[in-house]
């Protein structure tokens, strides 16, 4: 099976697409890449149409990953199937809204339950060719550390939320910003705790790519509120110690601070977990979906 696949592959070393695409080629699943943002740059729309369309015609199928601000109208030359993963919080960003407002998918992949929701209420004509498909981590990166020196760790982007929610615990969490690749994964490694806020009160049910990354290198995971339905799709309905509150969050680090068994009781949950959760996983349910549209 040979797909063309439309993504951001500038992301070396990092990123869904680099470590899918990893993932596609150990299934035997080859990629012709294309990347996106790289090409609007330098192609007007007719281009785009003419390139893409070419190159589908040498592939079984295009996957689209994340799109933001792309015209429906360069696909519609495509006889191919196409697949589209809308990798962004539609309840947040709405820059792919003309491509679902389009038919021109054999099949849809959002990010969260909230998005699908938003689907139901603004996408209908669509609602029964779409699923969520969550983020997962590289299998590549999976290593655990028995020799840690960080307590906890939040590592992501800043918003005014998320440092509402952590000043209490100002003193108990290392902060991190703008670190990628081996450096991330170095400190997740190095950390007995990672945090988990949601960016957004708009966003509380997203479910990131970094508890995956965390559970890879073996931290427990403390966590605002997760969506109950997406912790049972992963089988971690049990496996995060999840808070109500900034100060909730701030005792929970002092109890496992002090607590080593219950420590090591999120610690172990993590790793089962994310034998689980991997790219590879993720690649294995795309090629069945794949397999059933090109049937």
């Amino acid at each position: 099976m040979k797909i063309l696949y439309i993504g951001v592959h500038s992301h070396i070393g990092w990123g869904a697409e680099f470590w899918l695409k990893k993932a596609f080629s150990d299934l035997g699943i080859k990629s012709e890449l294309f990347d996106y943002r790289l090409e609007r740059k330098n192609h007007t729309l007719s281009e785009l149409n003419k390139k893409i369309t070419l190159l589908s015609k040498e592939c079984d199928l295009v996957f689209l990953q994340r799109g933001d601000n792309l015209s429906p109208n360069i696909f519609l030359e495509c006889k191919t199937p196409i697949i589209f993963w809308s990798t962004e919080p539609i309840q947040l960003k709405t820059d792919v809204d003309q491509l679902l407002a389009h038919d021109i998918f054999s099949w849809i992949y959002i990010h969260s339950y909230s998005c699908l929701k938003r689907i139901k209420n603004e996408f209908s004509k669509i609602i029964d060719k779409v699923t969520v498909l969550h983020n997962a981590a590289p299998k590549e990166i999976i290593k655990f550390n028995n020799q840690k020196y960080i307590q906890a760790i939040f590592n992501r982007n800043l918003s005014i939320r998320r440092r509402y929610w952590l000043f209490p615990s100002k003193k108990l969490i290392y902060r991190v910003q703008g670190k990628y690749g081996q450096e991330y994964y170095s400190d997740l490694q190095n950390s007995n705790i990672s945090i988990n806020i949601h960016y957004s009160r708009k966003n509380i049910d997203d479910f990131e790519s970094g508890i995956f990354e965390a559970m890879a290198s073996g931290c427990a995971i403390i966590s605002e509120k997760l969506n109950s339905h997406t912790l049972s799709d992963l089988g971690m309905d049990d496996g995060i110690l999840q808070v109500s509150s900034p100060f909730e969050l701030r005792d929970k680090i002092r109890l496992l601070k002090f607590d080593v068994d219950l420590l090591n009781f999120y610690q172990q949950k993590s790793q089962e977990a994310i034998i689980l959760n991997t790219w590879h996983n993720r690649a294995n349910q795309l090629k069945k979906k794949f397999e059933e549209l090109l049937k």
